[in-house]
Parts: C-alpha cells; structure tokens; sequence
C-alpha cells in the first residue's frame, strides 16, 4: 500500500502483473477483504517492498530531442516472499508464467495524498539478486511511451502537406503505430509538413522526431505516459508554475544551483535541407562567428513543405542562439525540506512548465538575481531516507500584454496578447 515517507510526502508504486489482481477467490480471498467480485484492476501496490525509485526524463538542450524517459525500482524480493521471481511459480503474480512481463505497466505517484504521477511506463527488464543467506533483490527497469514508439516502424506512405501536429497525429493514427487519442495531447504547430514519402520500415520514432526539428518545438511523454507535442515558443504571455530560490514565503528552496555561460550554448550559422531538397537553407549570425567563431548546427531531411520554410527555422535558431547568454541550467530540490503544498508542486511538475528562479548573493552587484525559465529535464531520485528532484532548464522570455496608455511602445518586455 502507498507509504508515507517521514517528511510527509505519500508515495506510491503500482505494477501491472497481467491479470486482474483482486479478483475475489474462493477458499483463497478472505471475506470483507479488498477483492471483489470479477475484480477491477490489473494493478498490484508494491510499494512496502521498494527500496529506491530513480526517474530520469527530458533532454539536455533544446537543440536535442527527447530521449525515453526511464525508471529503475529496487525492491525487496525476499521480504515480498519471491513475488517478484519469476523462479516462483508460488508468486501471487504467477498465473503459467510470471505477470511481471516486459510491456506491463508501471506507475509512480507522489505528492502529499500519492495522487501526483511522476511516472508512467512500461517493464523492460526484470533482475532477481541472489545474495546468501536466502536474500533476494528485485531491479525493474522501465520507459516511457517514447520507447514504445521506438520499437515500430511505419509501412510506406505519403501524406499530404498538413501542420506539424497534424503530422504527428498522422503517424500515430498509422495501423502500424495505433496510438491511443487517449493517450495523447497534441498542440496546434505553426510550421508546415510538406508531400514527403516515408519509405517503408522508417523507424516511428525517428519519423515523430523529424517532425519536432520542423516545428522546432517539443515531443516527449509526459509524467502520465500521453505523447505530447508543443508547438515553437520562444517567448510566451505563460506565467510561472513555481518560484525556486530567493527569500518570498512560497518559494520553493533550492539545494543547489548552476548557471552555463559560453560557447556550447551558442549556434551562429544554422542549415537546414527539406526532405527531397538537394541544398541546404544557411542562416548566419555575423556579427555572432565575429565574436566568438563559427558554430554550425545541422538538420538534414526535415519534412518541411519549402525552402523557404526550412530557410525561416534557419533563421529562427540563429535569432535564438547566436549570442551567448548567463543563464541557469540546473537545480536541485530536496523534497524533505518543503511543505506539503510545495511537495505537490515538485511532484506535480512537468517538462514545458515555466519557472522563476532566483539567487541571492552576499557580495558582488546585483545581489539579487531572477531569471525566468522552462523545464526541459526531471529527475527523482528517491529512496526511504530522502527525496531529491534533478530539474535541467532552458531559455523562455516572458512577454506581459500590452496595456494602451500603460505599457511603452519601445518595451521589449510586452506584447500584443
């Protein structure tokens, strides 16, 4: 049953064992108990057994696509009675083979009730350790739907020129693919894909992926297994989810915090070359390769609809990344020291969400210093004694609506909302 850690938090882990798991047996489930008639769930709580939950999701740059998600549970097999081995054909869990199979569903949850997913996936491996005296350890590796999708390939096709997000939505409606509309939240683009033909066995994933570098936007599984893909922003009227660091009474404390500053976050010449095209549209930054060097960033077989539009996303990473900017990269949170509601703000957090970030300093000028970001990347690494969460950021500037007779006509910090 979910657990509540010592500093409060609730956490949760179920695991789909391939069966209905509290279906009421006779002569085997006890009166009055949790099983009822038929059952209801294929889900089992293994939580009183794990020892430690590791979750690794995101990207490291948003130059990068989105690697499957991961999870790694450590549990205690021993004290389980060998539910987990599939050596036990005495496991609850053993119905002619072992339920704990690969493709079975995991979920994590967290937060001050153990309602907030922080993970959902599916088993790729399972380990047994055994260790003497009669001492067993359980290690279940999962991925998210992104590795899902990386396992199928599509047969050949040609779309028509459609949106970005309508491409995606193509691929996934794919018999080949199948993906749940369920299990997906698809965000209008504002690029276009053209007329290209996928040949057959191209790899799903690797199709979806090429469409994110066309929209120059995200594509991940979220905390709750959906596809999800957002559309390009580089500034946004969104506001802040969470304030990290700095002195007001709701912010979130910080552990630690890292700011980059140099030339692996500067692109000054970027070529892009559409699928079908021979030549490559080049955006420079002149006065950026001046300064600090050429720095070329590549994207070959976009499937963009023209050379103007692969020449536009040429334009658009140049004017994003040409010029080397101070900003913070990473933090770590230690969920032990927060109060129940920032708790289930950390729990509750997802890769696109805006934060504020600050640092106070004792010496130098400005003593204070806010900087406004997107999560890019999570990770939890959880185990009975503490609980600390990984967040990797990237750069978003926030625009504020412009206010006639208010706002300055010359204010680089609002817009037309």
């Amino acid at each position: 049953m979910a657990k509540v850690m010592k500093w409060g938090e609730t956490v949760k882990v179920l695991l789909d064992v391939g069966f209905l798991a509290d279906a009421f047996t006779l002569d085997s489930s006890t009166l009055n108990g949790t099983d009822v008639l038929d059952g209801s769930t294929d889900f089992v709580d293994i939580t009183e057994y794990v020892q430690s939950v590791n979750i690794n999701r995101g990207r490291q740059t948003q130059l990068d696509t989105f690697n499957a998600g991961t999870l790694n549970i450590v549990a205690n097999d021993q004290a389980s009675g060998r539910q987990f081995d599939p050596l036990n054909t005495d496991s609850n869990w053993y119905q002619g083979a072992l339920g704990i199979a690969p493709r079975r569903q995991v979920q994590v949850y967290g937060g001050t009730a153990g309602t907030a997913s922080m993970f959902s996936g599916y088993v790729f491996d399972l380990n047994i350790d055994y260790a003497e005296p009669q001492l067993s350890t359980a290690s279940i590796s999962a991925v998210d739907a992104l590795a899902q999708l990386s396992q199928t390939t599509l047969t050949a096709f040609t779309p028509s020129a459609e949106l970005t997000s309508a491409r995606v939505n193509t691929i996934l409606n794919r018999s080949e693919v199948a993906w749940s509309t369920a299990l997906r939240s698809i965000s209008t683009g504002v690029a276009t894909c053209g007329t290209v033909a996928y040949e057959d066995a191209t790899n799903a994933l690797a199709a979806l992926q090429a469409v994110q570098f066309a929209e120059d936007g995200r594509l991940f599984a979220d905390r709750s297994g959906n596809i999800n893909f957002d559309p390009r922003v580089s500034v946004s009227f969104g506001t802040a989810v969470a304030s990290l660091g700095g002195t007001a009474i709701n912010s979130i404390p910080i552990q630690s915090l890292s700011n980059i500053y140099g030339a692996e976050t500067v692109v000054n010449r970027a070529t892009v070359q559409i699928s079908g095209g021979t030549v490559s549209s080049v955006a420079n930054g002149t006065a950026s390769q001046t300064e600090y060097g050429i720095k070329t960033f590549s994207l070959t077989d976009i499937p963009l609809d023209t050379a103007a539009a692969g020449s536009a996303l040429a334009t658009n990473l140049v004017g994003r990344f040409s010029e080397p900017e101070v900003r913070f990269s990473e933090a770590s949170v230690l969920v032990n020291m927060l109060t129940a509601a920032q708790q289930e703000q950390i729990a509750a957090l997802e890769i696109g969400d805006i934060l504020s970030v600050t640092r106070v300093f004792t010496s130098g000028v400005p003593l204070t210093v806010t900087q406004n970001v997107v999560v890019e990347s999570i990770q939890h690494r959880l185990s009975p004694a503490r609980h600390e969460v990984n967040i990797g950021f990237g750069k978003i500037d926030l625009l504020t609506p412009f206010i006639l007779d208010t706002s300055r006509l010359d204010d680089a910090t609002v817009g037309l909302g």
